[in-house]
């Protein structure tokens, strides 16, 4: 129901209002890591987020429903100038809400950033969501996309590190945190002190990391205190003190 109803030439705020509308009348099923957040929101008095690759705030989001739904507040990262300007339309209107320009990276600067032409309408939807600091991670979706390269485009993006991004962002602690990055979460992630921060959840891939990576920042979460899982595509970091670990964690214990 809810994809017939969110058609392609329906914008990413119109898409968002009409998901919320279904929700409520019972046509949309939340994938899991939308319960999730909902959960946080419900059982801890999550608030507040920092979410780094918004996109267009609605494809594949994690947290555009939560948003509708409770009016969390916080900062949006998107370095892609058009769906930068569509992320500004879809929260239109929404108090709290900073929206940064630009990528994260290690240090400041300009970077390269690649994405793929969408606008002949050839490429499947979530070639939308794929900008990338690296050449070669875009180019591993040419065991999806043929003749890929024709695809490809380039573009100079501003860089900032998360000690600036924290600096500018919305809530320096932020309940959730939400990083699609293709291919830069662990960069992205390991600039954070886990340790110091109060969030609750932290959500992103591992799709894209070295086995390696991947272990490393497991290892950096837990040791911040959260448990690590994984749902659908998505890799979760839920706070072992949070009410939600704990009905999860008992839920888990009575199924097995």
């Amino acid at each position: 129901m809810i994809r017939s109803l969110a058609a392609r030439n329906l914008s990413a705020r119109q898409k968002s209002s009409i998901r919320n509308i279904a929700y409520r009348l019972g046509g949309y099923t939340r994938r899991p890591v939308e319960v999730l957040v909902e959960d946080v929101v419900l059982n801890d008095g999550a608030r507040t987020f920092l979410q780094i690759g918004a996109n267009d705030g609605y494809l594949s989001d994690p947290l555009n429903l939560a948003i509708f739904r409770h009016r969390l507040t916080g900062t949006f990262v998107e370095p892609q100038s058009n769906y930068y300007r569509e992320l500004q339309r879809t929260y239109r209107n929404f108090p709290g809400m900073v929206f940064l320009q630009c990528a994260i990276a290690a240090e400041k600067g300009a970077m390269t950033m690649y994405t793929l032409d969408c606008s002949g309408g050839r490429l499947p939807g979530w070639a939308h969501g794929v900008g990338t600091l690296s050449h070669e991670q875009i180019r591993k979706f040419g065991d999806q996309i043929d003749n890929i390269e024709s695809y490809i485009r380039s573009d100079e993006v501003q860089c900032i590190t998360v000690a600036d991004l924290l600096d500018r962002a919305a809530h320096r602690d932020p309940d959730v945190i939400v990083v699609d990055a293709e291919g830069f979460d662990h960069l992205i992630l390991s600039q954070f002190d886990f340790a110091r921060l109060s969030t609750k959840l932290v959500i992103y891939e591992t799709e894209s990391m070295t086995k390696a990576d991947a272990a490393d920042l497991a290892r950096k979460l837990e040791e911040g205190g959260f448990a690590i899982f994984e749902a659908e595509q998505d890799t979760i970091a839920l706070k072992r003190d949070t009410e939600t670990f704990r009905r999860k964690n008992a839920a888990g214990s009575r199924a097995a």
